[in-house]
Parts: structure tokens; C-alpha cells; sequence
């Protein structure tokens, strides 16, 4: 009974609908069992094809575990030159992979390179125990943190996406998690993703020349990651993401039957994206917004500009108009540094969309000595 509810679930990923069409009454992505493309900035969907339809992600899985990786880096728990000891499990895994031996000792900067451009699965094992202490834990925590990014149709049984019946998500949770891989990786990620060839183990007799499997790097215009993945079940997958012109969009392919549909129909979203919209920028870096007064600060108060650009993805030929600039302040007393960030710009527009960016003071304010208390005080008396 339960060799049949495991066919049964096996075989049900599989029954999907085909039907998604552009505005336009055309499928991006006919051969595709599901398909999704989105703004980067805002999440904004802009064509989807059976997009929470449960699939094998294969390793695209890896980019969840990528994130985790990264924000074990930025919460100080790793650095790019902690070392990292293979374990025997690490070592045993199949597929992808750099042949690391048991014991062998490489940084996480080797094996994040090694997982993001070659896809490896014993470097992503390695990278998984150090972070989790056992790639059980770690898919734990992959799963945690699926649902703090609120993923309905996501669950992990491994950090590589090597096959599990129970190891699912769907279109739409995968460009999720590529977009937050870019968000807390920024140009770390992209660095790699964006990397068609290296080498780790450089100085050694054991060289091994990493070359991407995302061959769209280097053909299509402005792409710069993220991540491709192929397993029996899953058959071909890969999650895209290119910028031109200030916009950047994130599409998703799953299911694909070879791997030049794949990036046939993957290139396909984005070549319907860029037609299609264009990014309008609203404020330029640095553009000052307001002036606040400094509670017992030396000057009394600052000018707030945006800490970098604001814009939104429009569609070409369209325009909506802004009809409210909301100011959040975080903090209005002093000692503040220049550049410091103390509150956001929210623009509203009349279609209903909202974009924000961070302000930050121009310049330093610092605090009111006790002579300058005194003096302030004497006035207020004296006048």
C-alpha cells in the first residue's frame, strides 16, 4: 500500500495543464510542464504557466541552500576563507560533483564557486554540514526558511535536489527563492553565477577546470545567473535572470524534454520581458527628499537623501502617475553619520503600485556637548 500512495504522489507532480498564454494568446513555453517570469524589484508576476504546480526542482534546489550559505557569511558564522573539512558523506555524493575526498580540506569560497558554477553536489554537501552540522539539519532549515518566505509548495529532503520523491516545489517558489538568493547575495552571487569557467585547486597537481552549466552566460544578453538542474524525473529545469536597461527579471522553466528547449523557452521569457516592459527610474541615487530636524543635534538638523535609485518596471508606452511620497523616519536624534540610513521614501502610484528605497543623512550630526546644552539653555531663558 504505501509503494502505491508513493506512485501515486510520484506520478501526480506530473498532471499538470498546459494551457498559458501571453497577452498577446501565445505560450512562451509550449514544451514546458511549468513556467514563470517576474520583475526582480517588485516579485511583480509577468507570465506564468502552471506555476504552483508540484515538480522535482532537481538543482535548482541548490539555490536555496546557496542563500543559506550566504547568510551564515553575512551573520558572521562563515567567511569566504573558512575552511571547510569534506566529510565522507560529502565525498560519496553522485552526480555533479568535484571529487573531494574524504578529509580534503577547501574554503567556502572553492565550494560556493565549485556549487554555483559547476553545480556540485559533494560541495553543497560540504557546505551543508558546516553550516547545519548535518545535511539533515540543513534541510531542516532549508524548509524553515521556505516558510518564512511564505512557499506553499516547497519541501526538501536534501541540499543538492538529487531525486526524492519527497523533495518538491514548484515554478513559482523556485524564481521566490532566486529572487531572495539575489537580494541577500547581490553581487557575491553574481559574481559566480555569472562566471562561465575557473578552476579550484589552482596550485595544486589536482586542478579541476569548472565549467558553468548555464550555457546561456555567454549567448544571451545581459543574463547573469542562476541555476540550472536535471534529474530522470525532473528532466530539464533552469532559473534564469538578466538585466538590461536598470531591469532585471527573474523566469523559471521547469520540465523541459532536452536541455535546448530548456534554454530555448527559458530565453523565450525574457525575450517577452524585455519587449514587453521597460524600467522607469523615479529618483536618482542621492536625490534629496526632506530635511528633518535632529533631536539635540550639532547641526539641528540633516537633509535625507535616497541611498540608491528608485524605479519600477512599467509596461513600454504605459504610465502611472504618482499620487502620494510617504516618509518613514527611523531615527531623529543625534549622533548620526553621514550615509547613515534613518528612515525610507515610499512612492505610491495610481495603479495601485508602491516602490520604496532607504534615506540616508547627508551629513554628520553630532551630539550636543554640555556647553552646547548650556548655552541652548541660557537662550531660551535669556530670549
Amino acid at each position: 500500500m504505501k509503494k502505491l500512495a508513493s506512485i501515486v504522489i510520484a506520478l501526480s507532480l506530473f498532471l499538470v495543464s498546459v494551457h498559458a498564454t501571453t497577452s498577446q494568446g501565445v505560450d512562451l513555453t509550449p514544451s514546458a510542464k511549468a513556467a514563470i517570469l517576474i520583475d526582480y524589484e517588485t516579485g511583480q508576476i509577468l507570465y506564468e504557466k502552471n506555476s504552483s504546480a508540484k515538480l522535482y526542482p532537481a538543482s535548482m534546489t541548490k539555490m536555496m541552500s546557496l542563500l543559506l550559505v550566504v547568510e551564515a557569511i553575512h551573520n558572521g558564522k562563515l567567511s569566504w576563507d573558512t575552511e571547510v573539512t569534506a566529510s565522507a558523506h560529502a565525498s560519496s555524493m553522485g552526480g555533479s560533483q568535484i571529487f573531494l575526498e574524504t578529509g580534503e580540506v577547501m574554503t567556502v569560497e572553492d565550494l560556493y564557486k565549485a556549487s554555483t558554477v559547476a553545480s556540485a553536489n559533494d560541495a553543497i554537501v560540504a557546505l551543508a554540514e558546516k553550516v547545519g552540522g548535518s545535511e539533515e539539519n540543513f534541510a531542516a532549515m532549508m524548509n524553515e526558511k521556505a516558510e518564512q518566505l511564505g512557499l506553499e509548495q516547497t519541501h526538501f529532503v536534501n541540499a543538492t535536489g538529487l531525486h526524492d520523491d519527497n523533495h518538491y516545489s514548484c515554478a513559482k517558489d523556485m524564481a521566490a527563492i532566486g529572487r531572495a538568493l539575489i537580494q541577500e547575495g547581490q553581487d557575491d552571487i553574481l559574481r559566480f553565477t555569472s562566471t562561465y569557467d575557473d578552476y579550484i585547486r589552482a596550485d595544486t597537481e589536482n586542478k579541476f577546470w569548472l565549467v558553468n552549466t548555464n550555457k546561456l552566460i555567454r549567448t544571451y544578453q545581459g543574463m547573469d545567473g542562476l541555476k540550472t538542474g536535471y534529474t530522470t524525473q525532473s528532466m530539464y529545469c533552469i532559473t534564469v535572470t538578466a538585466k538590461r536597461d536598470g531591469l532585471r527579471l527573474i523566469g523559471v522553466a521547469m520540465g523541459e524534454p532536452t536541455r535546448d528547449v530548456r534554454n530555448s523557452e527559458a530565453s523565450a521569457l525574457l525575450d517577452y520581458g524585455f519587449s514587453t516592459y521597460g524600467y522607469q527610474i523615479e529618483m536618482e541615487k542621492g536625490t534629496p527628499v526632506t530635511t528633518i530636524k535632529v533631536d539635540n543635534g550639532k547641526p539641528d538638523e540633516v537633509r535625507l537623501v535616497t541611498k540608491e535609485a528608485i524605479g519600477h518596471i512599467v509596461a513600454k508606452g504605459a504610465q502611472s502617475a504618482l499620487i502620494n511620497t510617504e516618509i518613514v523616519l527611523d531615527k531623529k536624534k543625534a549622533p548620526i553619520q553621514a550615509g547613515e540610513t534613518v528612515g525610507r521614501v515610499i512612492l505610491h502610484f495610481e495603479d495601485g503600485t508602491q516602490i520604496g528605497q532607504d534615506l540616508v543623512a547627508e551629513e554628520a550630526i553630532m551630539p550636543l556637548d554640555f556647553i552646547d546644552i548650556l548655552l541652548k539653555t541660557w537662550k531660551k531663558l535669556l530670549f
